[in-house]
């Protein structure tokens, strides 16, 4: 393995660890923020999720995908590659149009004295199911399940 492949595949896996930690992270400070209505707490859970979370997601996507360009796996031959990307890009629409909102709107309640509500819940919830994406796509980037899109297949699919 080049040089250059072993930088890029540290850098994908350090956006990768580095989304899944700081998820976790994410997930305690919205407990707290929830449970005791700790505007610090809420806070820094939307500072978290603007400074690393998505620069972490932004990472793991750009080098992911440039890593799957330059080697033989390739971006679009494994269905665990796809499947990966699919669920990348799925976490990282969610972290950016969901939860951005809905830890905005728990930082509002938080700061108001309202009680966070059903926005709370859709926060640990949502944080929750990133976390489980995240494991997963690590669980794909271990052991690799087989399934390959062969030639005929992509044939079939440009004849539709």
């Amino acid at each position: 393995m080049s040089a250059r492949r072993k930088g890029l595949v540290t850098l994908h896996v350090l956006g990768s660890t580095v989304s899944v930690g700081i998820t976790a992270v994410m997930l305690v400070l919205a407990a707290i923020a929830v449970s005791g209505s700790d505007i610090e707490a809420a806070h820094v859970l939307r500072l978290c999720l603007l400074a690393v979370a998505l620069p972490g997601l932004a990472l793991a996507l750009v080098t992911g995908v440039t890593v799957a360009l330059l080697t033989p796996w390739g971006l679009l031959r494994h269905t665990w590659v796809i499947k990966k990307l699919g669920l990348l890009l799925v976490t990282g629409g969610f972290a950016l149009f969901l939860l951005l909102p809905w830890t905005g709107d728990l930082v509002t309640a938080v700061e108001t004295g309202a009680a966070p509500g059903l926005t709370g819940w859709l926060v640990l919830g949502g944080l929750v199911a990133q976390l489980v994406k995240l494991v997963l796509i690590t669980a794909l980037s271990v052991y690799k399940p087989r399934g390959r899109i062969g030639s005929r297949a992509v044939r079939v699919a440009v004849d539709a």
